[in-house]
């Protein structure tokens, strides 16, 4: 494959916004300095290694903002390199509503990671979810890996299958029934890829964010959506018959 200019371009952005996050130059909380000293609310802080802290604030009163830019940035980012992989070239059709359709999604992925990470965490070491363990490590990883193992088995799909079906809206133009959709999809890619990645990716993927700090979670999810909006234009090759 050729190299091209816009791939030093895709390494910088992608370069940036982890900069971006770790020296995070806003904060939440009493402002520091000028007329508004000791008022909460958002305020520049500046590019200090205090960054990820001050991040970790922020998302935590922005949450439904910050999710829909992590996601947005970072999952659009994923669909253009298999683009470019595929094609050669880096341009992206409808590329802007793409954009926003990763937005919306990660709105939803902050209320999900809400309700499955609280919720777990209700349940473990009750008659639901009995197994717990007397060592604060294991139990954060055990807690990790169930709030995982839930949220991909009820959320992990559907959102993968709703995300498909809004590209092919955008690609076609047009809204689809959901008979002519499902018509239309690779019965190979959702019958049995995806769910692989699934058990070997996402679940062990999502442990890791699940025993993350929840202000973190989204920040984890962000980075993996970069592989999610890869895996999910990917065409795995059948199996011969």
């Amino acid at each position: 494959m050729k190299f091209k200019i816009g791939d030093i371009i895709a390494v910088i952005y992608f370069a940036a916004f982890v900069c971006l996050v770790f020296f995070f130059p806003l904060d939440y909380g009493p402002h520091r300095t000028g007329t508004l000293s000791g008022e909460i609310g958002l305020y520049w802080n500046g590019f200090t290694t205090e960054g990820i802290k001050a991040f970790g604030r922020v998302v935590g009163h922005y949450p439904y903002i910050s999710g829909f830019l992590k996601v947005a940035l970072l999952a659009t980012l994923g669909e253009m390199i298999k683009v470019r992989g595929k094609t050669g070239s880096w341009k992206t059709p409808d590329l802007l509503l793409k954009f926003l359709v990763w937005g919306v999604y990660g709105m939803l992925f902050t209320i999900a990671f809400a309700l499955f990470g609280k919720g777990i965490a209700a349940v473990m070491g009750t008659p639901v979810w009995p197994l717990t363990f007397e060592n604060d490590t294991v139990q954060k990883i055990w807690q990790g890996f169930s709030t995982s193992l839930w949220a991909n088995l009820i959320f992990c799909f559907p959102m993968m299958l709703s995300h498909d079906y809004w590209n092919t809206c955008i690609t076609k133009k047009r809204f689809l029934g959901g008979a002519e959709f499902l018509e239309g999809i690779d019965k190979h890619l959702w019958g049995s890829y995806l769910l692989k990645t699934i058990v070997v990716f996402w679940i062990p993927a999502h442990t890791i964010t699940f025993s993350l700090p929840a202000n973190y979670q989204v920040l984890m999810s962000a980075f993996l959506s970069l592989a999610l909006g890869f895996i999910l234009t990917i065409k795995p090759k059948k199996k011969a018959e």
